[in-house]
């Protein structure tokens, strides 16, 4: 590192004034060491002030191309949209993709942030939300030799269901699961249900429009059909707990997600993970 060359020879030759001066050169002398002193402490301050923390944030591990694990990273739409945001403002965070049930027990042990959550009345009690994110279409898979016509909940009864573990598909679908409506298999990704799905282990499997399309063309999947009506389209969230007063910075994570969709970086985001 450079060194910082300051000359101190105005103040030696203040003190040592030999001239008939008196008392006022060495108050002179005293003022300006005093002023010199408060600048290098100052600068040494400047120096060494503390960096701002980083923010743990969560993600889904198994959910492409919205989030998820490669290679020991979080990757994916939301990791990528939620880092340049921050980015913005100037707030370092670590993005960490883990299975869905820690990453909410995490949340709500004050620990981490999660992104890409959906909202439930249960879970607007413990969580403060930003803006939407992006909308997510929930799409119901079955195998064309067991076909099903989809129009609603009610067409589940008594079915079979791949979900996602630790996921919510909103308060209508939680209500019948918890009623026992229908049967649920969960499974840590929509490949494991998906490959569920055509072995004959599940009447249906539930995944995000783009996922399951993501999973079907990667493992050359045939006999599966989508029903053209979605189970439900949820927006998508960064949240915090409550507890971690993050309200604040949420309002300036929005501005930023604002200005990226004014600039056109939010879609061209999308658009590159989408096409990898």
């Amino acid at each position: 590192m450079r060194s910082i060359g300051l000359e101190l020879s105005w103040s030696r030759g203040a003190v040592t004034n030999t001239d008939n001066s008196g008392p006022s050169a060495v108050r002179g002398a005293c003022r300006l060491s005093r002023a010199f002193f408060a600048v290098v402490s100052s600068m040494f301050l400047i120096g060494t002030a503390p960096a701002e923390e980083p923010l743990l944030i969560n993600v889904d591990g198994g959910n492409p191309p919205f989030m998820y694990e490669q290679g020991g990273r979080a990757e994916g739409i939301y990791p990528k949209i939620i880092s340049a945001a921050f980015a913005r403002i100037g707030q370092p965070v670590i993005i960490e993709a883990k299975p869905w049930r820690r990453g909410l027990s995490e949340i709500d042990e004050g620990k981490a942030g999660v992104g890409g959550i959906y909202r439930n009345e249960e879970r607007d009690r413990k969580y403060d939300f930003s803006a939407a994110l992006m909308r997510e279409n929930v799409a119901v898979y079955f195998c064309s030799d067991r076909p099903l016509v989809f129009r609603g909940i009610h067409d589940l009864k008594g079915k079979k269901v791949g979900v996602l573990r630790g996921w919510s598909y909103g308060n209508e679908f939680d209500a019948a699961r918890k009623a026992g409506f229908f049967s649920v298999d969960e499974s840590p990704s929509d490949r494991a249900n998906l490959l569920k799905l055509t072995a004959g282990r599940l009447d249906v499997v539930l995944s995000i429009e783009e996922s399951g399309r993501a999973v079907i063309v990667a493992e050359a999947l045939t006999g599966i059909e989508r029903s053209s009506v979605f189970l439900t389209s949820n927006y998508a969230y960064l949240a915090f707990s409550k507890t971690k007063s993050k309200k604040a910075l949420l309002e300036k994570f929005n501005q930023a997600i604002a200005e990226m969709r004014q600039d056109g970086s939010f879609d061209r985001i999308v658009a590159k993970e989408l096409a990898r």
